[in-house]
């Protein structure tokens, strides 16, 4: 339990019982390897099992019919991939790893010892549900109102922000395995707007790249420029009390 990215992910925000933490490290107990590029769960495909993120990192994306791509959401260590499909029987967006990755599939079953043993797990599982959803439909409004120096000011600040619950020293910089391509089709850029924008960005001093390493040099700045408004924290007042 010591090495669950789940548990560090969740812990952030709320203090975990030693029976969460079994419940959770039961659905990291299947461990398998993901080639990058390779394709955990096409679209259409029944939605049989959830799968918590080791390591590595994935994207959902879908396939328009003229061939072009929308990326939608970016997974990380910690997170479980796609919980917000739960409900449906039929996955809505391809899954494909974006690095060679680490996944702990579980059937969907899995969670009902979870639910029906920690309501508190459970009220804690639904707000990072609804916390991701509303980190995505900021991202709608940014790649809606922003223009491209903003917009990746924007995703700079918000993968600086996801990968600070799981990893230390993210202050000193963190790897960004996205390509240009990657970026462009999660902000709705050009491939060459993506390259001229982050080196603008980097001349400005608000970045510092070494290779696919980003560091962010002016935090507050970037904030100001983008109007990023980092939600760190989750109201807890309302959950069930622990055991």
């Amino acid at each position: 339990m010591t090495n669950s990215c789940l548990i560090a992910k969740l812990g952030r925000f709320t203090e975990l019982s030693e029976a969460d933490k079994r419940l959770l490290a039961i659905l990291e107990e299947d461990e398998r390897e993901y080639r990058k590029d390779q394709i955990v769960r096409r679209a259409g495909r029944p939605v049989e099992y959830l799968f918590v993120v080791k390591s590595g990192w994935l994207t959902s994306f879908s396939m328009l019919e003229d061939g072009r791509r929308q990326l939608l959401r970016i997974f990380y260590p910690g997170d479980i991939v796609d919980l917000s499909e739960i409900a449906l029987h039929q996955a809505q967006h391809d899954i494909k790893c974006v690095t060679a990755a680490v996944l702990c599939p579980f059937p969907k079953a899995g969670l009902e010892p979870l639910f029906s043993q920690s309501p508190r797990l459970t009220a804690l599982l639904f707000s990072m549900t609804v916390k991701e959803n509303a980190a995505l439909l900021d991202r709608i409004r940014a790649i809606g109102r922003l223009s491209a120096y903003e917009r990746l000011c924007y995703l700079l600040l918000e993968i600086s922000s996801r990968l600070r619950l799981t990893v230390n020293g993210i202050e000193d910089g963190f790897r960004l395995p996205l390509t240009q391509s990657d970026i462009a089709d999660l902000l709705g850029l050009t491939n060459v707007y993506v390259s001229k924008t982050m080196s603008r960005i980097e001349r400005d001093r608000l970045i510092q790249r070494q290779g696919n390493r980003v560091q962010i040099l002016d935090l507050k700045r970037m904030r100001d420029v983008c109007e990023y408004s980092e939600n760190a924290t989750i109201d807890t007042s309302w959950f069930p009390l622990g055991d």
